[in-house]
């Protein structure tokens, strides 16, 4: 039997996945911090539903029923910590709820050395303890994209951010779920407090985070999720997330960010 004296004070599992690919609801006995080092993943827990780009992580307290599918390819990096770390933590209020923070340059690399062990042990655990302390006073992020909670509305929502369904009109959506178009309307608004028009563009930016991240160029990523010009797309960008497209990427797109 195993006992907490025995589970180890924090730990790393790295691990990828395919696109649509579906981890089923679970649980961990540690604490646990998601992070996608490439791809995009939607997490259900807690009656919320998540999408988390690499810009971003995922913190989940011990004990919290999960499930998460992957909206793309998805290179996933899990960081663990036992219960009695994560109490040692002055302060630790905000270790005890669910919340998405901001992955500054500077957690990315704490989390890439804790990967690569080049460091020794003692070293590796104020690293550990250091990750742990940004992630509990890190002020977390409002859910990024409300998905449907409706089982036939989450489905098709889902299908659109799995394969880029873009195009979708808000007829097409309502036969698929067999809906009239006012009825879908007025069901979707009630279900997810968005007009499907403002949900799906939206989600487009949400999208647009993993193209980024793998230095896509802005102006590629405005047409490949069906924006008019990049100039449109920026202003999207701009008014879902109070940023430019550019702050997501290394490239740095001044054409597209004009």
């Amino acid at each position: 039997m195993t006992t907490p004296s025995d589970v180890p004070e924090w730990g790393c599992l790295a691990r990828a996945y395919s696109r649509g690919q579906v981890n089923p609801e679970h649980k961990h006995s540690r604490g646990q911090l998601l992070y996608a080092e490439k791809g995009v993943m939607l997490v259900q827990t807690g009656g919320k539903q998540w999408v988390i780009p690499p810009q971003r992580a995922l913190w989940l307290p011990a004990g919290e029923l999960h499930a998460f599918a992957l909206l793309s390819h998805t290179e996933l990096r899990t960081v663990y910590f036992s219960p009695s770390f994560v109490g040692d933590t002055d302060g630790a209020k905000n270790l005890k709820q669910i919340h998405v923070i901001d992955m500054t340059p500077f957690a990315r690399h704490l989390i890439t050395s804790l990967f690569e062990g080049t460091f020794n042990h003692s070293t590796q655990k104020l690293m550990a303890q250091l990750l742990l302390r940004m992630v509990n006073e890190t002020e977390a992020l409002p859910v990024s994209l409300v998905m449907p909670r409706d089982e036939g509305l989450n489905s098709v929502a889902r299908n659109i951010l799995v394969n880029n369904r873009w195009d979708i009109t808000l007829t097409e959506f309502a036969a698929l779920v067999a809906m009239s178009e006012r009825t879908f309307t007025r069901f979707f608004v009630a279900d997810t407090g968005y007009s499907f028009r403002t949900w799906k563009q939206r989600a487009r930016i949400f999208a647009s985070m993993d193209l980024l991240s793998n230095d896509m160029p802005v102006k590629l990523v405005a047409y490949r999720l069906g924006f008019s010009c990049p100039s449109s797309f920026v202003a999207a960008f701009r008014a879902v997330t109070g940023r430019v497209p550019s702050d997501f990427t290394g490239l740095h797109d001044t054409a597209g960010d004009s």
